[in-house]
């Protein structure tokens, strides 16, 4: 009732202006006074107070009725030791109490004097006639029949008073009477409850208003009550006409609860008393709970409460209390009957096409409280989804400008809310919302995320029906436009496995369900035969399902440690829906063999053999989904796989010279890791998030077998040019064969969640200034000169072509064609004038003629765009590679080799990201040498070649002078000079040398960034050197 209390008391008459002002000013004083006791005086009161005396009284009293929960407490707390503490007050003090305050300011509208009140009253009362029975031992004026008096004619409205005045009269007599059933003090003695139940039926028809907090007054009262007093007031309840209100409904339950054994009316419940077994009566009472326009005829006046609350009915939560208790001991027999009474009572009665918005919103709220309490019974959650709910919820939810919206909204926060905390829970849930009644496209209708937070609560417990929840819907779908539908669907369901992947953390201990469950759903509806599924599963949904899948396995291979998940899912995938012939299927089964033979020296290996082992089975994995997927390349792709196994794994294991299987002993130890290179590389071509993963856990496997051969494959990418001649020159192809545009995967043009995309704009730029030497820049001039009459080939062919499209549109719309230098026609002269059904005319023709330009393909100046993304793209994952070459094999003497091509792609590139991940590279090397440690000494031919590195970068130095090619420049130069001096510190006067040289190279016309010399000075500084005949240089 608590709650009931504080609305009333915010329906009291409103305080003047000024007061009201005050009182908001000083909140925050009051706030601050929360903070500690408030020291109040409890001393007795006396009869005829004067003075300080009256003074005191005022203050506890004008506390007692203020808005602040702990100053009511605080001074009831007071005002109760006062009138009680020692051996009491007098009875006439007590009674001047009772009458002249208490009883009279509960009628008050003032701030929060009815809850203050009715608190010291609830404790008067049980004193004197509860167990202490004060009435007897020392007030015996005081009899029950007075004090009740007291409270009816205190509560009495007298004279001409207003509408306000009088609902704050009956206010106060509703608190009054609750006083005395929470003072628990009415069936002590015969009589009581009888004057207190009259007067709330009373009040409850005379202020219909007052109906429900009445009948909540009554569900109190029913807790205390032996059973006849129950069967006397339910017999009173029913000859008032309240027996079919929504309040008797929940007495009826409450009754029936406490006393299973007791004689109820025969009407309006029948002799078992159960509401719940008559859902017509029942729809129509839970009905009149949310709104006043159920029917006006004059024999259900009594039942009406005349005003519509925002707030739900006591008696919702009773009966779905009920329903509940029922289920968890009885769930089969109660599924049934839930579902009757929710259709009736909820769908067709709050939620029907013409209900109004207020019975509506009731629906939500008994939606929410379904939910918030009963979320763990399952039974009952399942019937809860019905047709006209969802649909109410989603036409709500999706439109801001909706009446109902914020419930909507808050309907469905809750539910994510409560299935946060009862995952079991999610499987019923999404049915509810993408199945029959809902919408499969839930989120994107409602233009909110509900599914893809539901999604991440997937756990091992819920995933197998979580996934038969979102599978169901998308093998048999039954529309007007079957086809299209369940492409539609099954495109989502795709997304819906792809958002469960990827709220888990790869990082963390696997996920089972994932590999037990989502991707073998996933699997299935890519690559095996579904004989339920209608419409069958067309080559374009299957396609898309395998991209999601490539999508699922770039996030759970953040590295190497998830290789299991494809590896897993393609020794137990039937890819009986891919059309192979007798050589595929060779070589699939052939690479599966090799799969399940690394999978088990993976399990045996450890130290260094077991991450190759486990690279080189995902990578057999992925190769061998990529055949599945039509990848014309897969198959030669798994025979160079076969032979990296052969000579990497194989026969290193076995102890057997890979020489002498190899005809040719000069190449055998080149031969498996270059392979290898050249694999990966041809992967990294490809615009994949998946296979640039995959490509570095398969480097940073191998990386301890470079050579130099391998090395060179490399960097000679990072060689070649940005340009469509350079992605030709490098992939081998035709320009005059290339009519029909590159697609470097040949995959589907469709984009895809997995693809990469390089953003091009506000990338390019010259970054690298005025070069120095005309002469050593007259390669790089040439090839710049050869991009200039490629562009200049294509813009004219461009104009041709747009000279091309003007001509035939003018022939079609009668005038003539633009020129360059063509001025804008009079307006009078325009098609503004042409009919509706010449412009109709017109359009097949318009139709026609842009088709033909479309496949004509895209223009040169396209593909030169294509092509630089493409070359950018490839250098950029080639960038990948050779860094974690140098941060992890910085004391490789091969490592060095890269700087020099690192160098010359940070000075020719045009790309502001390459040259800084070039840099950024060279700066890793740098930390990476700076702190390795040599297994071996390094030979004297080694550092012969580093010195030689040292001269090379020296004379790269020259041809560019910008302050990010000297500072590269130099990291390099000064991390080779560290690994010399610490091999040997005779070097320090060779080096010395070969800066003083290059300083003497110095000239007006080769200029040298100053800081590449201050750098070699302060390392040079801070490095002891024996020899003094450098310096002296």
């Amino acid at each position: 009732m608590g709650s009931k209390r504080k609305r009333s008391a915010q329906e009291a008459p409103a305080t003047a202006p000024a007061a009201k002002k005050h009182q908001k000013s000083s909140k925050p004083h009051t706030k601050k006074a929360n903070d500690e006791p408030i020291p109040l005086d409890s001393s007795p009161f006396v009869d005829n107070p004067k003075g300080d005396e009256l003074k005191r009284e005022v203050k506890l009293y004008d506390l007692l009725s203020s808005e602040d929960g702990s100053q009511r407490l605080a001074a009831a707390a007071a005002i109760i030791s006062g009138l009680f503490e020692g051996d009491g007050v007098n009875q006439s003090t007590l009674q001047r109490h009772l009458e002249r305050r208490l009883f009279r300011g509960l009628a008050s509208g003032r701030k929060g004097a009815r809850l203050g009140f009715s608190i010291v009253l609830t404790e008067i009362l049980g004193q004197l006639f509860g167990t202490a029975n004060l009435t007897e031992k020392k007030y015996p004026e005081l009899t029950f029949d007075n004090v009740f008096g007291f409270l009816i004619a205190k509560t009495k409205p007298e004279g001409d008073l207003s509408g306000q005045e009088q609902k704050d009269h009956a206010l106060g007599l509703l608190f009054g009477l609750q006083s005395f059933v929470r003072s628990k003090v009415l069936f002590e003695a015969d009589g009581r409850w009888e004057r207190v139940l009259e007067k709330l039926l009373e009040l409850s028809n005379k202020k219909s208003w007052t109906r429900e907090e009445c009948g909540w007054v009554i569900m109190e009262a029913l807790e205390q009550m032996q059973q006849k007093q129950a069967e006397f007031t339910l017999t009173n309840l029913c000859d008032a006409g309240l027996g079919l209100s929504p309040e008797g409904v929940g007495i009826w339950l409450g009754a029936r609860q406490r006393f299973p054994d007791m004689k109820f009316p025969s009407k309006p419940w029948g002799q078992s008393g159960n509401p719940l077994d008559h859902l017509k009566a029942l729809a129509k009472a839970l009905k009149e709970s949310s709104s006043s326009d159920s029917g006006t005829e004059k024999g259900q006046q009594a039942n009406q409460t005349g005003t519509w609350n925002p707030k739900l009915h006591f008696v919702w939560n009773i009966v779905l209390q009920q329903y509940a208790k029922t289920a968890n001991s009885e769930p089969t027999d109660i599924k049934s009957g839930f579902e009757n009474f929710w259709k009736v009572a909820v769908d067709d009665n709050l939620f029907s096409a013409s209900a109004s918005k207020e019975r509506k919103f009731w629906g939500f709220l008994v939606f929410q409280k379904m939910i918030q309490d009963h979320i763990s019974c399952t039974p009952l959650i399942a019937s809860i989804f019905t047709h006209n709910l969802v649909r109410c919820l989603i036409n709500h939810v999706q439109n801001e400008d909706r009446f109902l919206h914020r419930a909507a909204d808050k309907s469905l926060k809750i539910l994510v809310h409560a299935v946060e905390e009862n995952p079991d829970s999610l499987p019923i849930v999404l049915r509810g919302l993408i199945d029959s009644h809902g919408a499969y496209a839930f989120d994107r209708i409602t233009k909110t995320k509900t599914i893809e937070k539901l999604l991440s609560k997937v756990n091992i417990e819920n995933a197998e029906d979580v996934f038969d929840a979102l599978t169901k819907p998308v093998l048999v779908v039954q529309s007007t436009d079957d086809a299209a539908e369940a492409e539609k669907r099954r495109q989502i369901y795709g997304d819906y496995v792809l958002t469960a992947v990827r709220h888990t953390e790869p990082s963390e201990t696997p996920e089972k369900w994932i590999k037990s469950v989502a991707l073998p759903h996933l699997a299935s509806l890519a690559y095996s035969k579904i004989s339920e599924a209608k419409p069958v599963v067309s080559d374009s949904t299957r396609t898309l399902i395998r991209n999601r899948l490539m999508s699922v396995f770039g996030h759970l291979l953040a590295d190497v440690n998830g290789y299991h998940y494809p590896c897993d899912l393609v020794l137990s995938c039937d890819a009986d829906a891919v059309a192979m012939d007798k050589e595929i299927t060779d070589a699939k089964d052939a690479a599966i063999s090799s799969l399940k033979k690394l999978l088990k020296k993976a399990k045996k290996e450890d130290g260094k053999s077991k991450p190759a082992c486990q690279a080189l089975a995902l990578l057999f994995a992925l190769v061998i989904i990529q055949l599945y997927n039509g990848d014309s390349e897969a198959v030669s792709i798994l025979d160079e796989l076969k032979l990296c196994y052969d000579n990497l794994i194989k026969h290193k294991s076995s102890g057997k010279d890979s020489k002498s299987k190899a005809g040719n002993a000069e190449d055998a130890d080149a031969e498996p890791f270059d392979v290898l290179v050249e694999l990966l590389l041809s992967l990294l071509s490809r615009p994949s998030a998946l296979l640039r993963k995959v490509t570095q856990h398969v480097f940073t496997a191998f990386m301890g077998e470079m050579t130099a051969s391998g090395l060179k494959l490399m960097t000679d990418i990072l060689e070649s040019s940005e340009s469509l001649r350079g992605q030709q020159e490098f992939f081998d192809q035709n320009p005059e064969d290339d009519e029909d545009g590159m697609d470097i995967d040949g995959e589907d043009v469709e984009m895809d969640s997995d693809v990469e995309v390089v953003d091009m704009d506000g990338e390019e730029g010259h970054l690298n200034g005025h070069l120095a030497e005309e002469d050593g820049d007259s390669d790089d001039e040439e090839e710049a000169s050869n991009d200039d009459d490629d562009e200049e080939d294509d813009e004219e062919e461009d104009n041709e072509a747009d000279k091309a499209l003007n001509d035939a549109l003018a022939n079609i719309l009668g005038t003539r064609a633009l020129g360059p230098d063509a001025e804008e026609e009079d307006e009078d002269d325009s098609d503004a004038d042409m009919t509706d059904s010449e412009m109709d005319a017109l359009t097949p023709k318009l139709e026609e003629v842009l088709g033909r330009m479309q496949k004509k393909g895209p223009s040169k100046k396209q593909e030169q765009k294509d092509a630089k993304e493409n070359m950018v793209n490839f250098k950029s994952r080639v960038l990948d590679l050779l860094g974690i070459f140098a941060k992890k094999q910085a004391s490789n003497p091969l490592a060095a080799q890269i700087l020099i091509p690192l160098l010359q792609l940070i000075r020719t590139t045009n790309t502001k990201h390459l040259s800084d991940k070039g840099t950024s590279i060279i700066q890793s090397f740098a930390k990476s040498k700076s702190k390795a440690s040599h297994a071996a000494p390094e030979s004297k031919a080694e550092l012969k070649t580093q010195l030689a590195l040292i001269k090379a970068i020296h004379e790269e130095v020259f041809k560019d002078q910008s302050k990010q090619f000297a500072k590269a420049a130099s990291t390099a130069s000064l991390a080779l000079a560290s690994g010399l001096y610490k091999a040997d510190e005779s070097y320090a006067k060779k080096i010395g040398s070969i800066y003083l040289d290059t300083m003497n190279k110095t000239n007006k016309n080769s200029r040298v960034q100053q800081s590449f010399f201050t750098e070699w000075i302060n390392w040079w500084a801070s490095h002891p050197n024996p020899v003094g005949e450098a310096k002296e240089e």
